[in-house]
């Protein structure tokens, strides 16, 4: 009889520790999206000091762009992406505290179809950065909260779904020659020059501006 409580006492103990461990995972699987267990300060100073030089060298695709960060305290930093006056990309990094942590949301601007700007479906004739631009953010936000450089290959597939910016960044990689927002789309600035001097007319396109710039 002392036997059968004991092993009864045993199994009872075993079940506790399975439930136990099954609310665990649950609790895990149920954690925000963007959650770092990092105070909201701290995660602020992080995302201050973000490898932007390493994201703009692993996602431009062929022309000169320069990243403006704009602080809106207490939770949020937003960077314009700019190619001489024009405003090609933004996105905004909020802060907000969860708990003993903190919970890291990016808004990226709306496109003219309802989509995001650069969500993989977009098409520019002057693309700035590589698409999907949403899963490169997120890195970019977990290596600043890591403290380590901007990693390119932590990017779930597809790497780039826009082929012209792969094209463009292609030859700027091989001859460091940018083309311009101001010549015609596909073209250097040297090979739209030299059309010019030439004296042929050269249609320039335009890309819809982005949402709030």
């Amino acid at each position: 009889m002392v036997g059968a409580l004991v092993m009864i006492s045993r199994i009872a103990a075993i079940f506790a520790a399975l439930s136990l461990s099954a609310l665990a995972i649950a609790g895990c699987s149920t954690r925000t999206e963007g959650y770092y267990d990092i105070a909201p300060k701290e995660a602020l100073e992080r995302v201050r000091a973000a490898d932007i030089i390493g994201f703009r060298d692993e996602r431009q695709c062929g022309m000169l762009i320069y990243f403006t960060a704009t602080e809106n305290p207490p939770n949020s930093i937003k960077w314009r992406v700019t190619t001489g006056d024009t405003v090609v990309a933004a996105f905004t990094i909020r802060i907000a505290p969860q708990g003993k942590g903190t919970v890291i949301n990016i808004d990226v601007p709306k496109a003219p179809n309802g989509g995001e700007i650069y969500d993989g479906k977009q098409h520019y004739f002057y693309p700035a950065l590589m698409q999907p631009l949403r899963p490169a953010l997120r890195e970019l936000v977990d290596a600043a909260i890591a403290r380590r450089p901007y990693d390119v290959r932590r990017l779930p597939k597809p790497f780039n779904t826009d082929s012209l910016c792969g094209g463009l960044r292609g030859n700027f990689v091989a001859t460091g020659k940018p083309f311009s927002i101001n010549d015609p789309s596909g073209l250097t600035h040297e090979q739209a020059e030299e059309a010019r001097s030439r004296g042929v007319g050269l249609q320039v396109e335009s890309d819809p501006p982005i949402e709030g710039e």
